[in-house]
Order: structure tokens, then C-alpha cells, then sequence
């Protein structure tokens, strides 16, 4: 009986900490921002306004990044074959390769940044 009632409080434990573990907020690595993206049938770099306006976006939020399972999103994508971003109407979406495995976060944001091609000059 002892090892039974030790058994589900060690378990109960042990949920807990995965589920904070998992729903803690985190922080989106900017550093590992490549030099170009492609969007919108084009490529920008580290000189264009749209590449420095979604790098500033990034480094003013950020912390508070949930994990995202896989969320199906529709926004404009800015991609790289190791980083991509989904800039949505209410927040933006990130996803990037590490030494450990494939990151991706999600977050509420707002800004002004452009969620479509069509809207795209």
C-alpha cells in the first residue's frame, strides 16, 4: 500500500513538472536568423526594411513564447530551409533547427507588419 500511495505521488510529481516544463514561456533565439528569407516571390536580406522590421519585431518579444504543437496558421510566410516565420493578424509564429531538434514557438503580438502577398508592395 505505501509503495502504491509513493507511486502516484511520485507520478502526480512528475506530471506537474513536464507540464510546466512544456507550457513555461520561452524565449525565440534571434540570433539564428539567416542572412536572407524568401517572401512573396522574392528574397530580402539583412539590409531590407521587411528583414529588419521582423528581426526588430523578434527582438522586442522575445520572451514570453508559448511551444506550438502544430498549429495550422495562414499568414505571410518568411522562409529559409532552416528558419521560417508566419507573420498572422494577431501574433506571429517561428519555427527554427537546433542542435537539438526542430523549435517551434508561437506567440500574440501586435504590430503592424504586413499578413499577406497581396498586401505586399
Amino acid at each position: 500500500m505505501k509503495f502504491v500511495k509513493l507511486f502516484l505521488i511520485l507520478s502526480l510529481l512528475s506530471l506537474i513538472g513536464a507540464y510546466t516544463y512544456y507550457t513555461q514561456a520561452l524565449e525565440v533565439n534571434v540570433e539564428l536568423m539567416p542572412p536572407e528569407f524568401k517572401f512573396c516571390n522574392k528574397t530580402i536580406t539583412r539590409g531590407d526594411a521587411e528583414y529588419v522590421k521582423i528581426k526588430n519585431l523578434l527582438i522586442e518579444n522575445k520572451s514570453g513564447w508559448s511551444i506550438d504543437w502544430n498549429t495550422p496558421i495562414a499568414g505571410l510566410v518568411y522562409s529559409y530551409p532552416s528558419y521560417s516565420i508566419v507573420v498572422f493578424p494577431t501574433g506571429v509564429h517561428v519555427g527554427y533547427k537546433t542542435d537539438n531538434g526542430y523549435t517551434r514557438l508561437i506567440k500574440s503580438i501586435k504590430h503592424d507588419l504586413k499578413t499577406s502577398c497581396e498586401s505586399v508592395s
